[in-house]
């Protein structure tokens, strides 16, 4: 049987989510727009749509959407870089910076609520075995 955690993981989203409320409509963003910019930001290595669908596991079609939005906005960029004229890359605008800033806020203030009471050990463990588990689910849903 499999901890708790694991039937609980839709509040952890529900929490997540809950905390960005306010942050969302004070910057007029959808919670995938917020994803989107905050995944580039944390992920720098990662820097196309595709990127961002395959990591996240979302809908293509939905991180297309969400692109289109943001660069609307003047958040991001996407740039065809020499050697590669097929593949778009996606890079965040000076005006991304502020809301960067308030959703990597709102993802500490989760962070914290998350880890409080755990000792930097416990903490450290959980990370790693965490990442194990994200490998098995990576694993298990085949690159998909």
């Amino acid at each position: 049987m499999l901890p708790v955690f694991f039937i609980r993981s839709q509040g952890l989203r529900k929490l997540y989510c809950g905390l960005f409320t306010s942050m969302l409509e004070s910057w007029g963003l959808t919670q995938l727009e917020a994803d989107i910019l905050l995944f580039l930001a944390n992920n720098p290595e990662y820097d196309t749509a595709r990127d961002i669908a395959e990591v996240r596991h979302l809908a293509k079609s939905h991180v297309s959407a969400g692109v289109e939005a943001l660069a609307g906005r003047g958040l991001l960029e996407r740039e065809k870089r020499a050697g590669n004229r097929k593949t778009i890359h996606l890079r965040l605008t000076e005006a991304a910076g502020p809301v960067v800033a308030a959703g990597q806020a709102v993802q500490r203030q989760y962070g914290e609520l998350l880890l409080a009471g755990l000792a930097e050990g416990e903490r450290e463990e959980l990370f790693r075995l965490l990442e194990r588990i994200g490998e098995n689910v990576d694993a298990a849903l085949g690159g998909r």
